[in-house]
C-alpha cells in the first residue's frame, strides 16, 4: 500500500546552560544583558557588571554598583548605566565615566546611529563622547525609553507615555485618561517601521506613533501577562521577558520558556540575542540562561539520543536514571528498577528492531538481541510457567531484602535475585509487541524457536487460567484480566473492557503468527464472534478528557502487530475503525505513532507535519525539570479531568519542548509536572522515529 511521507530538514535545537554565582556572576539578580558588536556578552547585576569569557563570567573592574542599562555600540564599546553614572568600556576596561542627575534606566540608539540615554528624570544624547542633556521629562519616574528614525524618542513613566516633539524638542504627554495610551507601561521597543511596542502589566500594545493602537485583545498570539522587556532578533523572532518566563514568537510558532527546563526563576528581566540569531541569553533574578540553537536533522538527533542510552542500561533492560540530588549529572545516577521494566525495554526493543531493519547495522542487532534475551528472562525466571516478572533486583540494589510481599527470592547464574510479581496487562502488551517485531525483523532461526517457546508459554498460561495472569499466591493479578466473563458481564471492568479485549485478541494473533498453530487463531475468532470482542475493541479508547494515557500507549502497541497479522478483512475493518477513532481523538497531541500507524495501514492523510514537529521539538536535555504552567494566561484550562479524579490540564496539547519529559504519549496536557531527581529515557522518540524511517514516512 502507498502512503504519504515527509522529507525533513534540519531544525534548531535548544541547548540550555545555567550560570549562577558559582560561574562568576557577582550577583544572581541579573537586571540587563547586551552583546558587544563583536559578540561578547555583558550582564548587569545588582552588584555590578560582568562579562562572559566563553566559559564563565568575570567581573568588570570599576563597575560594582547596581546596573540599570547596557548598550553595545557599533564601535565595539559598551555604555553601562550603574546608578547615576554612565561608563564607557573598551576591551573590558572602563575608559571613561560621567555622573548624571539620577539613576540610568535606558540606553539605546535611533536609526541614524545617535545614542540616547534616559535617567529617571532626564533624556540625554551622546555628542563628542559626552552625554548632553536633551530635555527633562515631565515626570520624575521614567522607567524606559526607545528611539528610532531621526530623533523619534518615546519614554514612559507610571503616569504617561512621553513623545519627543517639536522644532524645539519638548515632551508631548499622552495620559491614559486623555487618550488610548495604556497604563502600566514597563518597557518600550521600536522598529524601523516607526511602530512603538509597549510592554505593560497586562500584555503588549502596538502604537503607530500618532493615534492608532493595537491592544492585547487584538494580538491573540502575544503574551497577556506583565512584560519586562521586548527584544527583536535580526530575523522575524520577538522575545518577551515576562514575570512568568519568556515567550519566543515568530511568524509560524510561539514557544514558552519557563522555570525549570529553561530558566532558573520565573521572573525574566531581559533577553539578549546574538546578531546571527545562533543563541540568546535570558536574565532572571536567580541567574542567567544561555540558549544555543544547534541545527540538527532528525538523524543527527537520533544519534545524539542513542549516544545517551547506555546511561539507562541495566542487564539488558532500560529504565530512567534516579538521582540522589537534583544537581547530579546523569553519569552519577542509578538506573531505576521499576514496575514496568518489561514494557519500557520492549518499547526500546521495538526502536532497535526497526532501526536494524532500516540500516542492517550489526551493532544494533546485537543490542536488540541483548534486550530480547532480557525480556525472555523476565518471562521464564519466576518458576511459574508462562508468568513474566515485572522486574528483578540483586543484593545491594535499592529495596533488596526489604520483605515486600510482591518480591520473591530465587537465583540465577549470578546468584540471589528477587523478582517482582503482580504483573499487569501493561507488561504483557510490551512483551508481545517486542517479541513480534524482533521475530519478524531481527531474529535468526534459533532465536525464533526460543521466542516461539517463551511467548507460547505466556499465552498458554493465560488460556489455562481463564485469561488471567495468576501470581505466586495463585491469585490473578490486579489488571491482567482478559476473559469475557469479567469484561462482558461485570461493570467493574467497564474501563478495561475495550483495551483488554484488544490486548487478548492481539496476543492470540501474535502467538498464532509466531508458532503457526491454528488453535490460537481459533481462540481469537471465538472471542470476536461469540463474545463480541470485535465490538469491544472498537471502543478500546475511552473518552476521558485526556486524563488517562496508559491505554493510548497500550492500544497502539497492540494494534500495530494485530494489523500486521490479521487476515480476515471483515475483522480488519473493525480494527481500522478503532484505530481511526483513537487517532481522531488523540491527534490533538501530535503523537507520531498514531499518525504513522493509521497512515501505514490505510494510506490516508494524517497529521504527519505536526508529528514530525513533535520529533523536532522534543528537548535534547533529558533531565526531568519541574515546571508549573498553571500561571500561564495563554493556556486555556480544562477542568474536565477532575471528573476522572485527575488534575486540571491545558485544553490544548503543549508543544513537545514544553511538555513533561516522562512518557511522550502521557504528558501533552500536563500543567504541573517534573520530578527533578531523574533523567528520562527518549525511548518513545526513538520508536516513533525508526518506525517512521523504516516505513518511509520520514525521508532524510
Amino acid at each position: 500500500m502507498k502512503y504519504y511521507s515527509l522529507k525533513t530538514k534540519s531544525t534548531p535545537q535548544k541547548k540550555c546552560t545555567f550560570f549562577t554565582v558559582a560561574d562568576g556572576l557577582v550577583s544572581e539578580n541579573v537586571r540587563v544583558l547586551a552583546f558587544s558588536a563583536d559578540g561578547c556578552l555583558y550582564a548587569g547585576t545588582e552588584n555590578g557588571l560582568v562579562r562572559f569569557n566563553g566559559k564563565s563570567f568575570e567581573a568588570v573592574e570599576g563597575v560594582s554598583t547596581e546596573v540599570g542599562a547596557i548598550f553595545g555600540a557599533p564601535d565595539n564599546s559598551m555604555y553601562v548605566g550603574a546608578k547615576n553614572t554612565v561608563y564607557r568600556i573598551e576591551n573590558n576596561t572602563v575608559v571613561s565615566k560621567q555622573e548624571l542627575d539620577a539613576d540610568v534606566v535606558e540606553i539605546t540608539s535611533d536609526d541614524t546611529g545617535k545614542i540616547w540615554l534616559a535617567t529617571v528624570k532626564t533624556c540625554f544624547y551622546l555628542e563628542n563622547g559626552k552625554f548632553e542633556r536633551m530635555q527633562r521629562f515631565e515626570f520624575e519616574a521614567t522607567s524606559c525609553m526607545t528611539a528610532f528614525g531621526d530623533r523619534q524618542v518615546f519614554a514612559a513613566c507610571d503616569k504617561a507615555l512621553l513623545m519627543l516633539h517639536g522644532k524645539r524638542p519638548r515632551w508631548s504627554t499622552l495620559m491614559p485618561h486623555m487618550c488610548n495610551t495604556p497604563r502600566g507601561i514597563r518597557t518600550l521597543a521600536s522598529d524601523s517601521l516607526g511602530y512603538v511596542w509597549a510592554g505593560t502589566d497586562n500584555g503588549v500594545y502596538l502604537y503607530d506613533g500618532k493615534k492608532e493602537w493595537i491592544t492585547p485583545a487584538d494580538l491573540d498570539f502575544f503574551p497577556k501577562t506583565a512584560i519586562n522587556k521586548i527584544v527583536f532578533g535580526s530575523d522575524s523572532t520577538i522575545y518577551f521577558a515576562t514575570e512568568i518566563g519568556v515567550y519566543v514568537v515568530n511568524g509560524w510558532k510561539n514557544r514558552f520558556l519557563g522555570k525549570g527546563r529553561y530558566l532558573l526563576s520565573e521572573k525574566a528581566s531581559d533577553v539578549a540575542v546574538k546578531s546571527d540569531n545562533s543563541e540568546y541569553w535570558i536574565a532572571t533574578d536567580k541567574g542567567v540562561t544561555r540558549v544555543e540553537l544547534i541545527e540538527m536533522t532528525l538523524a543527527q538527533k537520533e544519534e545524539y539520543f542513542e549516544s545517551k542510552m547506555h546511561h539507562f542500561y541495566r542487564e539488558g533492560y532500560y529504565g530512567d536514571v534516579e538521582l540522589e540530588s537534583p544537581d547530579m549529572n546523569i553519569e552519577d545516577g542509578t538506573v531505576e528498577i521499576s514496575d514496568n521494566d518489561g514494557l519500557w525495554s520492549a518499547i526500546y526493543l521495538g526502536a532497535l528492531c526497526f532501526k536494524y531493519a532500516a540500516t542492517g547495522d550489526r551493532e544494533v542487532k546485537e543490542k536488540a538481541r541483548d534486550t530480547m534475551k532480557a525480556l525472555i528472562k523476565l518471562q521464564t525466571m519466576t518458576g511459574i510457567k508462562g508468568f513474566p516478572a515485572r522486574s528483578y533486583r540483586r543484593p545491594g540494589e535499592k529495596g533488596f531484602g526489604n520483605g515486600h510481599h510482591e518480591w520473591h527470592p530465587t537465583e540465577d547464574a549470578k546468584g540471589p535475585v528477587e523478582w517482582k510479581g503482580e504483573t499487569s496487562s501493561d507488561e504483557l502488551a510490551g512483551h508481545y509487541f517486542g517479541a513480534a517485531y524482533y521475530y519478524d525483523l531481527v531474529a535468526d532461526e534459533d532465536e525464533k524457536e526460543e521466542i516461539r517457546a517463551s511467548i507460547k508459554s505466556v499465552t498458554d498460561h493465560l488460556i489455562e487460567h481463564e485469561y488471567t495472569l495468576c501470581d505466586a499466591d495463585g491469585l490473578p493479578t490486579t489488571w491482567a484480566h482478559f476473559g469475557p466473563q469479567e469484561l462482558n458481564d461485570e461493570e467493574l471492568w467497564c474501563w478495561e473492557k475495550g483495551i483488554n479485549s484488544l490486548e487478548l485478541v492481539s496476543f492470540m494473533r501474535i502467538t498464532e503468527h509466531l508458532t503457526g498453530e491454528k488453535k490460537y487463531g481459533d481462540i481469537a475468532d471465538e472471542l470476536i464472534k461469540k463474545h463480541h470482542y470485535g465490538m469491544n475493541l472498537l471502543l478500546y479508547k475511552r473518552y476521558d478528557e485526556h486524563a488517562n494515557h496508559i491505554d493510548d500507549l497500550l492500544g497502539i502497541l497492540c494494534v500495530l502487530p494485530l494489523l500486521e497479522y490479521e487476515k480476515d478483512e471483515v475483522f480488519r475493518k473493525y480494527i481500522l475503525l478503532a484505530l481511526r477513532r483513537h487517532y481522531e481523538y488523540e491527534k490533538i497531541e501530535h503523537y507520531p505513532l498514531y499518525a504513522f500507524g493509521l497512515a501505514l495501514f490505510t494510506g490516508g492523510h494524517t497529521n504527519l507535519n505536526d508529528c514530525i514537529e513533535t520529533l523536532e521539538d522534543y528537548p535534547l536535555d533529558l533531565h526531568d525539570y519541574p515546571q508549573d504552567f498553571s500561571k500561564r494566561p495563554d493556556l486555556e484550562i480544562n477542568y474536565g479531568p477532575q471528573e476522572y479524579a485527575d488534575d486540571p490540564q491545558s485544553l490544548y496539547a503543549l508543544p513537545a519542548d514544553e511538555r513533561a519529559l516522562g512518557i511522550l504519549s502521557y504528558t501533552a496536557f500536563s500543567l504541573v509536572y517534573g520530578y527533578n531527581w531523574r533523567y528520562v529515557m527518549p525511548i518513545e522518540w526513538l520508536l516513533c522515529y525508526w518506525f517512521g524511517r523504516y516505513y518511509g514516512m520520514i525521508e532524510e
